[in-house]
């Protein structure tokens, strides 16, 4: 079996010019396909550490179809529901920013929360200031906007608010969710969005027991008609969904590379060249079987093709985690104005690798055993012939 390799080897080298065509085509083919799937896998890994911090149950209500704001008088009669450990108005919503041509995320704090600084959320800067009109904004926004630690902003409102000066900056590690961000005192954030001090935006529900939420759920419901509650689960599930739809998406865009892949394999279940059945001719002629005829071709095809799926996922490796996915990672995170630049987790499936590579490999080694057959059958006088 060595000496079949090394003449294998050999083989590849001497038509190295084709060889290296066929390689490229198959590594490039693997390259996008093994790039969305790795891409898709950690943001799909992000969204679900993310999901640590979520509440467990949301609770919004609908006028016409459409969100809109709730009483803060409705957090009070939820609060004596077996099973709540507590429930928290929010204030948070959307402002258009015309400098940027697109919406930010303003999101209030409420006196008496946890600081930040330490727990490795901030890049520059400190934690707010409750009262002093401070903002923390994320890296993307602050750079979009020109801002720098201690430069003042305004932001567009419905009410007179003061302009909030910058005190810090999101780090990466928070970035796919803070990079549309600005923290601030809820007070500034009422002004900002216009809400009323009775108003928020939504409730947030911890249970004591999460296998509890549907049915805590359900007595929202129950209690509040006209609202809609989502569980944490359920936005689980959008994720994966979303997550799944554009990777689909791209898998269609793909489509082209796997059809330039096809082509190379019918280029291999076409035939022989005439030097390479002069080749087999020899072969035959010294001394090989068509057993070793075939393994020898096999080895050969399987030697470009496995050189050219490592390469591939290679090469898929460090686009997506090495130079952050650049051209492919704005269409699966889909902001629109502020990309977030955070660093990706590598969360690479092994079943996933081996799915590529049998799926690349596996039909270009095969479409090479029935030329082969064709030619090592006849007797090497007839194959030099033609």
């Amino acid at each position: 079996m060595t000496s079949l390799l090394g003449f294998a080897a050999a083989a590849v080298w001497r038509r190295r010019s084709r060889s290296i065509a066929l390689g490229v085509g198959l590594a490039l083919t693997v390259t996008l396909v093994a790039a969305v799937l790795f891409l898709t896998e950690a943001l799909r890994a992000e969204a679900e550490r993310g999901q640590v911090a979520l509440p467990d149950v949301v609770v919004q209500r609908l006028v016409a179809g459409r969100p809109t704001v709730v009483k803060m008088a409705d957090a009070k009669s939820l609060e004596d529901i077996d099973s709540v450990k507590s429930v928290r108005p929010r204030v948070w919503g959307y402002v258009f920013v015309p400098a940027l041509q697109g919406n930010v995320t303003i999101v209030g704090v409420k006196d008496g929360v946890s600081s930040l600084d330490g727990t490795g959320a901030l890049e520059r800067g400190r934690d707010l200031a409750i009262g002093k009109h401070e903002m923390i904004a994320g890296t993307p926004l602050a750079k979009s906007l020109g801002l720098v630690i201690g430069d003042s902003f305004g932001l567009p409102s419905p009410k007179p608010s003061p302009p909030l000066a910058l005190v810090g900056t999101f780090g990466s590690a928070v970035d796919l969710y803070a990079a549309d961000v600005v923290l601030c005192d809820e007070d500034d954030a009422r002004a900002i969005l216009g809400l009323a001090p009775d108003q928020a935006t939504d409730l947030a529900i911890d249970v004591k027991n999460p296998d509890e939420a549907r049915v805590v759920a359900g007595t929202v419901l129950d209690r509040l008609p006209g609202t809609r509650v989502v569980e944490k689960r359920t936005l689980a599930r959008v994720y994966t969904l979303a997550y799944g739809r554009r990777a689909g998406l791209l898998f269609a865009a793909c489509i082209p590379a796997l059809i330039a892949l096809i082509v190379l394999a019918l280029d291999r279940a076409s035939g022989l060249s005439p030097d390479e059945k002069r080749e087999i001719a020899i072969m035959k002629a010294v001394g090989f079987s068509i057993r070793d005829v075939l393994v020898t071709k096999m080895l050969e095809s399987l030697l470009v093709a496995t050189l050219a799926a490592a390469a591939g996922l290679l090469l898929a490796y460090a686009w997506v985690f090495w130079l952050g996915a650049p051209g492919l990672r704005g269409a699966l995170v889909g902001w629109s104005v502020l990309y977030p630049q955070t660093k990706l987790t590598p969360m690479v499936d092994f079943a996933q690798l081996l799915a590529i590579a049998a799926a690349t490999v596996g039909p270009f080694v095969s479409l090479s055993i029935v030329p082969a057959w064709r030619a090592a059958i006849l007797e090497p006088m007839d194959a030099m012939r033609g």
